[in-house]
């Protein structure tokens, strides 16, 4: 279902909408679409990140919040340097458990 939403712009930002229009060559409408849903991905992929760092969802729930898949999840979690609960230390201890 497709629902119309009105917005306040300033100047500002109405200025830079229109130099995206010309340099996408499409619509207000479309350019205002494209923004919200990059800005809403962003969004959702911080939240996810925040919850994961805390510790409050596991890395299947991020993926399924942000609508990536877990290696692309992955990739994410590496790229803001979370840990996911196996340290150097557990690294240390298993290999020593194991005799590697």
């Amino acid at each position: 279902m497709i629902e119309t939403v009105s917005v306040r712009l300033d100047q500002k930002l109405i200025k830079d909408v229109k130099h995206i229009e010309q340099e996408l060559k499409t619509d207000r409408s479309e350019v205002i679409r494209q923004l919200l849903d990059q800005a809403v991905k962003e969004w959702k992929l911080k939240r996810a990140l925040e919850l994961l760092r805390k510790e409050e969802i596991s890395l299947g729930k991020a993926a399924t919040l942000t609508g990536l898949t877990i290696y692309e999840m992955l990739i994410k979690v590496e790229d803001a340097d979370i840990s996911l609960g196996y340290s150097e230390k557990d690294l240390a201890k298993d290999l020593i458990r194991f005799q590697l």
